[in-house]
């Protein structure tokens, strides 16, 4: 048994590794298992028998710890005094993913894998996330944040929530990457202060105002009541 899991993790360490490093779409089982050093050709198959199967259990050995500390982050929002509630809102959504960022020697690197779940179309990891509870937090920061922008069409405030883990993911990808100041000419300094103006954007945009031509396309749309986006 203890082989056997042995083999399950090499599998799943390089099968993250490929997906970061080229994709998840472009990588064959043949390639994971090589790089995984197995023998048996058929190891990854017998092990996950399909592509999503294996992405979920990328997803399953991440997922609980980010989620959880969501929804700690999310209970001490809850606690803070109203005036702090919409920056605790935007350590919640950021921090969890922040916390897997911790060098950029890093070979296995959860933001990033989850910047490549984004490109990959075949996979529905939005239900595949709801429906294993992974969701969770996001939920506490949905009904948080609908008390303290009511005036917002329910829409507005979803999308924003989904803008900012977005953001956050692709962000943190790429500072761990390396590749900012490559791409951007940008100096993007230490990672503490990085990640601190990241918090300071996403809360900005979080407490920004709706304006009147963006309530007028949803109004258009029919969006006027909850969604179900979550």
């Amino acid at each position: 048994m203890a082989a056997r899991i042995d083999t399950k993790t090499k599998l799943l360490d390089s099968a993250e590794e490929l997906f970061i490093a080229h994709g998840i779409a472009a990588v064959s089982f043949r390639e994971i298992n090589r790089a995984a050093g197995q023998r048996n050709a058929s190891a990854l198959h017998y092990h996950f028998s399909t592509r999503a199967r294996l992405l979920e259990a990328l997803i399953d050995r991440r997922m609980p710890a980010i989620d959880a500390r969501r929804v700690e982050l999310m209970e001490m929002c809850e606690a803070a005094p109203p005036g702090e509630q919409m920056r605790r809102l935007a350590e919640a959504i950021v921090m969890p993913l922040a916390d897997t960022v911790r060098t950029r020697e890093d070979r296995l690197n959860w933001v990033q894998l989850h910047a490549r779940i984004y490109q990959y179309d075949d996979f529905d990891f939005g239900r595949y996330f709801a429906n294993q509870g992974y969701t969770m937090g996001l939920l506490m920061v949905r009904r948080v944040y609908s008390d303290l922008q009511s005036e917002l069409p329910q829409i507005v405030r979803d999308q924003r929530v989904m803008f900012g883990v977005r953001i956050a993911v692709h962000a943190l990808s790429d500072w761990q990457r390396g590749v900012i100041p490559k791409q951007s000419l940008i100096p993007d300094g230490d990672f503490a202060s990085f990640l601190s103006n990241l918090l300071d954007m996403i809360e900005a945009g979080l407490a920004a105002p709706c304006s009147p031509s963006t309530r007028e396309h949803f109004a258009a749309q029919g969006f006027r009541h909850m969604s179900d986006l979550f």
